[in-house]
């Protein structure tokens, strides 16, 4: 509402100079002075009346628009009318401009920053210089098993139940530094690394918590220690059998021809271990870094289990076990050939290790429009679920007891040559039933060509 003072200030300085200069022409006009003056008079009256009238809805304007800015639209401008009042009505609007301005920058950068913040796959929680929260992304509502709405403007020590974490967080607010620290959290032990960075000029967002999941460091941690101790353990293994081997030939302790040949093929047969670990190892580092050379070409997958059930025939027979391949063909893709073998037959040679005496294995290849399958199944006792997820590790061979033969190199192969072709492989193992092996390929090659 417009302060009366100032209109009438205003206006009562406009008449008053008005009615002045009227006084004015009516000395010089002599006798006609007085009904000159009363004219004066009432014209000046009637001037003030109408500058009072258009000063007052021009400033009532302004009001009225101030009181809109006080919401978050910003939108309220004053009329700018003709009056001695235009050029503050014009002013005030200019800057309503400008803030208007601002405020829709200042509103999209927010909604910028929130929006990377929620994207983000680390944990991350705002919270005032009295803890509470004021912002949680989805991953820290995952982390702390809370809902968004129970969380916000609450001590942060209420959603996250751990006194070392909101320990962290008033170290950072109290030092202004940052602060970091690895610990467990939850039921389920979690490993957590937490960052609590204090933020000058944040606001209300005095502190920002990061939480990473170091689950999965740990876990390629783990892989990295066993992948060590399995190669220091294959390696060692045939080269103390061959270390043995000749200390026994080099003191004399075989008399005749026939055990020195038995002992050369002994030495031999380590060798030949040897050669073939460090020739996998070599293999899984060419896919693996992608410098393979794959040659693509139309191949029907009926024909490379065929190809591949024959290479181990000798050795299925051996152990009793049958391979059942599909009936047909029909199922092309275009793929390296070679690559294809191999993994049909690292699958099935997998298959032939852990099936029983008179199991089968079957095999299935189906073509749909983009992607051909081909399943692997044997009649073994399965697979536990705690290593399904870990069976295309390298030298991971499960159960040590029933792990006979190969170097554990095989399925890591298999994993890195279907990826190589732009394909998935998956191991799935219901209870009693077996494990199935699934190779899942694009019908058209997507891979490198070389």
């Amino acid at each position: 509402m417009t302060h009366p003072l100032i209109i009438r200030g205003v206006l009562v300085g406009i008449a008053g100079a008005v009615a002045g200069g009227v006084a004015g022409l009516a000395v010089a006009a002599g006798g006609l002075g007085w009904l000159v003056a009363a004219v004066a008079l009432v014209a000046a009256a009637g001037f003030g009346a109408i500058l009072m009238s258009g000063a007052s809805a021009s400033l009532r304007s302004v009001a009225d628009a101030a009181a809109s800015l006080r919401g978050t639209a910003l939108s309220g401008r004053a009329n700018i009318g003709s009056g001695p009042t235009a050029t503050l009505v014009a002013n005030f609007n200019a800057m309503a401009d400008r803030a208007e301005l601002a405020f829709s920058t200042m509103s999209a950068e927010h909604a910028r920053v929130e929006a990377v913040l929620e994207a983000a796959t680390d944990a991350m929680i705002a919270v005032t210089p009295t803890t509470e929260v004021r912002f949680l992304n989805a991953a820290a509502l995952d982390v702390l098993g809370i809902s968004r709405q129970a969380a916000i403007g609450r001590p942060f020590i209420e959603s996250a139940r751990d006194y070392e974490l909101d320990a962290l967080v008033k170290r950072a607010n109290s030092t202004g530094n940052p602060e970091t620290s690895v610990i467990t959290y939850g039921p389920g032990r979690v490993p957590l690394r937490a960052v609590a960075v204090p933020i000058p000029g944040g606001g209300d967002w005095a502190i920002l918590l990061v939480l990473n999941d170091l689950t999965e460091v740990q876990r390629t941690d783990h892989v990295r220690r066993d992948f060590l101790s399995n190669v220091s353990h294959e390696l060692r293994t045939p080269l103390a059998s061959i270390r043995a081997l000749v200390e026994t030939l080099e003191a004399g302790a075989v008399e005749t021809a026939e055990e020195q040949g038995e002992f050369l093929s002994r030495i031999r047969q380590q060798t030949d271990r040897l050669t073939a670990l460090v020739n996998e190892l070599l293999d899984l580092s060419r896919i693996e870094s992608g410098v393979i050379e794959l040659k693509p070409e139309l191949v029907d997958l009926a024909d490379i289990v065929a190809e591949a059930a024959t290479l181990l025939q000798t050795r299925a027979e051996t152990e009793g076990v049958t391979i059942e391949g599909p009936g047909s063909g029909g199922a092309i893709v275009e793929a390296d050939r070679a690559s294809l073998l191999r993994i049909v037959s690292n699958l099935l040679d997998n298959a032939i290790k852990y099936s029983p005496s008179g199991g089968t294995i079957h095999v299935a290849a189906t073509a749909g429009e983009q992607v051909a399958t081909l399943d692997v199944a044997d009649e073994g006792e399965g697979i536990p679920d705690q290593d399904i997820s870990r069976v295309f590790e390298r030298f991971y061979k499960g159960d040590a007891s029933r792990a006979t033969g190969g170097v554990g190199l095989g399925l890591a192969i298999v994993k890195h040559l279907v990826r190589a072709h732009g394909g998935t492989v998956e191991a799935s193992s219901p209870p009693g039933k077996g494990a199935t092996f699934t190779v899942s390929l694009p019908r058209r090659f997507v891979g490198t060509r070389r």
